[in-house]
Order: C-alpha cells, then sequence, then structure tokens
C-alpha cells in the first residue's frame, strides 16, 4: 500500500490500482491473469474485485476477446470535473501554435501525484507512430514534460517523487536506467524538461512547467518530434516558444489553473 493510504483501505487501494492500470491500456485491454501480475494480486482476488467493478460499470469487457477496458461510468464521473474540461479545450490554440511553428506534436500533460497523465495531443510525428496518446501517464521522471514539473517541485518532494520514479521506471524492464538518469540530469542543468533520443532514439522532448498562482505546478506544455536537422539554434528557439506560451496560459487561464491545482 501507498505510505500515504490510511490503515484499513487496502481494498480501496487494490480497486485503485486496478482502475489505474486499465487507464493505460485503454485501447489493447487487460486479459485478467497480466492485469492480476501487473497489480501484484492473486488471480482470484483480482477476480473478485472486477466482478464488482463491472456490476458498477466502471470497467467493460469486450465481448470480442474478453479483456478488461475502462467502463463508461469513468465517464459520467468524470462530468463532475467541468474545469478539466474546460482547460483540457482551452489548451489546444496554444498547442495548435506550437505544432505549426516547430512541425513537432504539441503536448499538454497534468500532474497526477508522482506522475503525468496526457490531456492534448496536437499534430502528428512525420512517418512516424507514437504512443504518447490522450490518457496515455508515465512517472513524472520518464519523460521531458513530467521532468519540468518534477523541477518546479519543493527539493524535499521533489527527492520523494524522484525516488518513487526511479523505482516505478526500473521495475520494468524495458526501460533504460541510465537513460531516464541522463534525461533528468540534462533538464536539471537546463531548467526545464529535455529529451534528447534517450527514451526513443532519434525523437527529442523540450517541456515547461505550467504553474499557479502560488508557483505549484499543475501541468506542464511541450513538444516533440525528430531531431533529425535539430541542432542547438532550433532547439533554443523551441525553447523560447514554449515559455512564451506557457506564459500566455498561465495568464489567460488562471482561473482554471486554480480550480485544477492540487
Amino acid at each position: 500500500m501507498p505510505a500515504k493510504a490510511p490503515a484499513g483501505t487496502q481494498s480501496i487501494v487494490r480497486t485503485f490500482e486496478l482502475l489505474k492500470a486499465l487507464s493505460t491500456r485503454r485501447t489493447i485491454g487487460w486479459r485478467l491473469t497480466d492485469l492480476a501480475a501487473h497489480c501484484g494480486l492473486n488471480h482470484s482476488t483480482a477476480h473478485r474485485i472486477m466482478a464488482c467493478l463491472l456490476a458498477m460499470r466502471l470497467v467493460r469487457q469486450r465481448a470480442d476477446d474478453k479483456r478488461y477496458v475502462p467502463g463508461p461510468m469513468l465517464y459520467e464521473y468524470a462530468l463532475a470535473t467541468p474545469s478539466y474540461f474546460r482547460f483540457q479545450a482551452a489548451c489546444e490554440k496554444n498547442l495548435a501554435r506550437v505544432a505549426k511553428k516547430t512541425g513537432w506534436v504539441g503536448f499538454m500533460y497534468l500532474r497526477s501525484d508522482e506522475e503525468s497523465v496526457c490531456t492534448n495531443r496536437v499534430g502528428t510525428y512525420p512517418g512516424r507512430q507514437s504512443f504518447n496518446d490522450v490518457g496515455s501517464r508515465l512517472p513524472l521522471a520518464g519523460l521531458a514534460l513530467g521532468i519540468a514539473i518534477l523541477l518546479a517541485l519543493p527539493r524535499t518532494e521533489q527527492e520523494a517523487v524522484l525516488a518513487a520514479n526511479w523505482k516505478a521506471l526500473y521495475s520494468n524492464a524495458a526501460h533504460r536506467k541510465r537513460a531516464y538518469r541522463e534525461m533528468w540530469q540534462r533538464s536539471k542543468a537546463q531548467g526545464l524538461g529535455v529529451n534528447l533520443g534517450d527514451v526513443v532514439p532519434g525523437i527529442g522532448s523540450l517541456g515547461v512547467a505550467i504553474l499557479d498562482a502560488q508557483g505549484r505546478p499543475v501541468a506542464a506544455i511541450g513538444a516533440s518530434g525528430p531531431l533529425e536537422g535539430v541542432g542547438e539554434r532550433r532547439l533554443a528557439e523551441i525553447r523560447r516558444l514554449l515559455q512564451d506560451e506557457a506564459k500566455v496560459l498561465m495568464r489567460e487561464q488562471a482561473a482554471l489553473i486554480a480550480d485544477i491545482s492540487v
């Protein structure tokens, strides 16, 4: 259980972890066996919880392959948080400018405790497929936009989040420890999230934090695309563009940012 979870809430935490895992594969879906293993649960416990979630329409089981995916009740509950939808819509014009001026893909990620979740994506990678779609989530240290959020946190909180992030990232054999460490160190030195092909060779990303009135990071705006032909001067231009758009968002959407700040 997470250290901050109150005693006696283990079943709630297990349910939450299952729902969060479902959100990471909302298209592919999960087999029950794989989902249970991913969440560290035995099969019978996972089956019992999922049966309850199915009855409550919080999850859905596809008829063709029997895989579990998020259910309609999650959307219905989300309608009770209109500020998030308004913020998501308000960011589209900023990201459209980023995509147009850079030729890259514009992204917005919200902070979600120790993780970040993609809320907006504008543009496409020329000739490439990207898995960073709306709804995807990663530990903050796992991408440039998440690191932008990390850099804006108070030192003590930053260190605690980093420790949890390294544990999460290193538990996946597909993740390269050295690559994430290098991305973090470079970003610290430059004062913003910077990925120069560390995670996916040939694909770079820059990220700038979106702050509330108290200086707390609530999100990050960024751009990602092929590094071929992109030199230091071009990266500096993209950095300035993102910083300008972040300032515009923080000024024009201050009320919405205050509403979604946690």
